[in-house]
């Protein structure tokens, strides 16, 4: 049987990075305080505390937190408050079902037959420990009256503290101790925890707490009248090796681990060997706690109480899935973060309209500025041009009358050339707008659609139309009458 030997430090990676966790127990004796620092690499235990409660007022002990909690001078911590196992029922059960879903409402059917409250009065989580039968799912059921969480609650809002995880500690301590503790987690093994007043029986299997009883004797005890506390504290841990075998979980254990607060308790590895016959080790959990009381102020406090229960959780928080809090009081820190998250988008939607607004101003403002400058720059223009429209307008008259000037006498001598000899004009006619009628009489149709031909192959006149034609005889002949309308082309003239 192997005696004391000091465990190896660890440093464990987490899937929490850049926090500074801090770990809280409040029980009837004492409160107990831990600080762990978690960095990308590594956690490091920086310090632990703890102070007797006994007999305090609620308001006493919450003043008590308060001093405690700003002695580690710690600007953003994030608090755990970890649950003894003395204050949770546990039992075994087997559940008909694989689904996680279907398991969480089996569970939370079936814990009114297991403890004498209301469902309303108890929290109730669970711990999958296998599958049994192919369809069954052994489960640790842990129930919680509500009333003492809420309790801790109380006091510790009055101490102006947050809690963001309620946690069992047991379950803490089985992922902790596989890797801290060097043995094997496919093996069944059992952990006594000894405390300052209790001891904590725990049966663990791959990283998890299978089974729990609490044992009302810690080390004040054992270390007081200790015949007396030993007797009893071995028939207490024979009764937990034994509940465990009834219940039929898993194998016996193999190998007993004994920690906690060893200090003045001489044999006892030896003397728990000889009653359960049980290879028995012990593992100094100091020693391999990550840096562990670099700055812790009061280590003579380490041999009164273990710290086991609240440094073990936050060192492995990330593998704990229990979560102990009252229902109405995740009904409050939901409603609480959905006031932040609205918070948070009202305060963004409005930065978003700020930051737009601004832009939109300050586009309108360079804008005004550019227009200003133009108009300081051409306002002494505006009267050159001014004289310039002016200028353009009595130059375009000018153009206009040259163009038209003459336009009758080139009309009439393209007229002239144009028109054959068999053909008599007896009306010629310029309106404005370089408008020309011209009526006559032609010997036959055929000359008057020769002459209108002639006309539109003209460059001086376009539109060229033959408004009417109307035959007649005088004489014995045949003559047309005829008018044709048509425009004075200005352009080639």
């Amino acid at each position: 049987m192997p005696g004391k030997k000091a465990m190896p430090k660890l440093n464990f990676i987490s899937e929490i990075a850049n926090l500074d966790l801090v770990g809280l127990d409040l029980n009837a004796a004492n409160l107990k305080i831990c600080h762990v620092r978690v960095t990308p690499n590594k956690k490091e235990l920086v310090s632990a505390a703890v102070r007797n409660t006994t007999g305090l007022s609620e308001d006493e002990i919450a003043k008590s937190v308060l001093l405690a909690t700003r002695e580690l001078k710690i600007k953003k911590p994030h608090y755990v408050l970890c649950v003894p196992s003395q204050l949770v029922i546990t039992k075994n059960i087997e559940v008909p079902s694989l689904d996680q879903k279907e398991i969480r409402e089996i569970v939370n059917l079936q814990a009114g037959r297991h403890t004498p409250y209301s469902r309303e009065e108890v929290i109730v989580d669970y711990i999958p420990i296998g599958v049994y039968k192919q369809s069954y799912t052994k489960v640790l059921l842990l129930i919680v009256n509500s009333s003492v969480i809420k309790k801790q609650f109380v006091i510790l809002e009055k101490a102006g503290i947050k809690i963001d995880k309620v946690i069992l500690a047991q379950e803490g301590i089985a992922a902790f101790a596989a890797k801290a503790f060097k043995f094997d987690p496919a093996a069944v093994t059992a952990l006594l925890h000894v405390d300052d007043l209790v001891t904590d029986f725990s049966i663990l299997f791959k990283n998890k707490v299978i089974f729990i009883r609490s044992i009302p004797i810690g080390r004040q005890h054992l270390a007081g009248d200790r015949e007396k506390a030993l007797e009893k504290f071995l028939d207490e841990v024979k009764k937990s090796l034994d509940s465990y075998q009834v219940e039929n979980i898993e194998k016996a254990p193999a190998m007993l681990i004994l920690t906690g607060t060893m200090d003045g308790l001489d044999n006892l590895d030896t003397l728990i060997n000889e009653s359960v016959h049980i290879p028995v080790r012990i593992a100094l959990y100091l020693s391999s706690l990550p840096n562990a009381f670099k700055t812790f102020a009061a280590p003579a406090e380490t041999k009164e109480v273990s710290f086991l229960g609240i440094t073990a959780p936050l060192l492995v928080l990330g593998e704990c899935r229990t979560s102990l809090i009252p229902e109405e009081i995740k009904f409050k820190m939901a409603l609480a973060q959905r006031g932040r998250d609205l918070m948070v988008t009202a305060v963004a939607l409005l930065t978003v309209f700020t930051l737009v607004f601004m832009m939109m101003m300050t586009e309108v403002y360079f804008k005004n500025a550019y227009l200003k400058k133009l108009e300081e720059k051409y306002k002494y223009l505006g009267g050159e041009a001014r004289k310039l429209g002016n200028e353009f307008q009595k130059n375009s008259q000018i153009r206009s009358y040259l163009l038209a000037r003459g336009s009758s006498v080139n009309a009439l001598t393209e007229l002239y050339n144009l028109a054959p000899l068999n053909l008599n004009l007896s009306y010629i006619k310029f309106e404005n707008g370089g408008k020309f009628i011209i009526r006559g009489t032609a010997e036959s149709m055929s000359t008057v659609f020769s002459f209108n031909g002639s006309m539109e192959k003209s460059k001086v006149f376009k539109e060229v139309k033959i408004k009417y034609t109307t035959k007649r005889i005088e004489g014995g002949k045949d003559f047309v009458d005829f008018e044709i309308n048509c425009m004075i082309n200005k352009v080639s003239l």
